[in-house]
C-alpha cells in the first residue's frame, strides 16, 4: 500500500530535506534552517488540503479545512494535546472537517511530523466512527510490496487479542517518506480494530474506484476489491 508515490507527494520531500521529523535537542531555540523547513513542509501539505477541500466543495459537500498545527501538540513525538474539540464543533455545526498530516510543535524537540495515521487513530478513539477507510493507489494490502513478484492481495486480515495479525505482511517504506510508510498505516489500522475490539472495522482499497465508494458508504468490499481488517476473539 502506498499513499504517497514520489510523483504526487506533498510535504515529504521538504520534511526529509530539513529533518523536520527529528526536530532539535535545543528545544525552542531551533535553527533558522529547521524553522524554514517546517514552513515549507506546511506550505506543501496545506496546498494538498486546499485541493481536496476545494474538490469536495465543488460537489456541494460543506467541507472545511482544519489544520492540526497549533491545536495539536506533541512531546517526544507523542500526542500531548489534540484538537478534537475544534473538529467536534465543526461536525456539530453541520460541516465536514478535512484534516491532513502536518507539522506539530513538540515540547521536547521543537517540532515533529504529526502523521495523518496518528491523527486518525486519535479521532477513532474520540468519535467511535462506524468504519475507517484508507484509500491508496493500489487495491489494498498485499502479502508483500505489490510490485514484488508473487505479491497477492489479502481480502481480509484477522486481528487477534493482544494485537497480533494474521497473516503476517511484509511492507516497505519509500525513501522520502517521513511518517513510517505502509508499516505505520498498517499498525494504525491494527490499533483501531484491536482497541475497539472490532467495533470499528478498517477497510483499505483503491482511490477513485467503485470499491472505494462502496467501502465509504456501506463498509463492504467484494472479493478482490480491497482488504478488510476484522477482530477475532481467542
Amino acid at each position: 500500500m502506498r499513499t504517497d508515490p514520489a510523483s504526487v507527494s506533498f510535504g515529504h520531500f521538504q520534511a526529509k530535506e530539513y529533518n523536520v521529523a527529528s526536530g532539535t535537542s535545543e528545544g525552542l531555540a531551533a535553527s533558522h534552517n529547521l524553522r524554514q523547513g517546517l514552513c515549507l513542509t506546511r506550505l506543501s501539505v496545506t496546498k494538498l488540503n486546499h485541493l481536496v477541500t476545494g474538490h469536495l466543495v465543488s460537489y456541494g459537500i460543506p467541507a472545511v479545512s482544519i489544520s492540526p498545527f497549533g491545536t495539536w501538540k506533541t512531546a517526544s513525538k507523542n500526542v500531548s494535546q489534540d484538537g478534537t474539540d475544534v473538529i467536534k464543533d465543526a461536525l456539530d455545526a453541520g460541516y465536514v472537517p478535512v484534516l491532513h498530516g502536518d507539522c506539530a510543535l513538540d515540547l521536547e524537540q521543537h517540532c515533529c511530523i504529526l502523521s495523518g495515521d496518528t491523527i486518525i487513530e486519535v479521532l477513532a478513539k474520540k468519535f467511535s466512527p462506524k468504519r475507517v477507510v484508507f484509500l491508496t493507489d493500489v487495491r489494498g494490502i498485499f502479502t508483500c510490496p505489490p510490485d514484488t513478484q508473487g505479491a497477492k492481495l489479502l481480502d481480509s486480515i484477522i486481528i487477534h487479542p493482544g494485537g497480533t495479525m494474521e497473516p503476517p505482511v511484509l511492507t516497505s517504506v519509500l525513501p522520502h517518506d517521513t511518517t513510517g510508510g505502509v508499516s505505520l498505516k498498517l499498525q494504525t489500522a491494527l490499533n483501531i480494530v484491536s482497541q475497539s475490539k472490532g467495533a470499528i472495522p478498517v477497510l483499505i482499497c483503491k482511490l477513485d474506484s467503485d470499491a472505494a465508494e462502496r467501502a465509504c458508504l456501506t463498509g463492504e468490499l467484494m472479493e478482490g476489491e480491497g482488504t478488510k481488517l476484522f477482530f477475532k476473539e481467542a
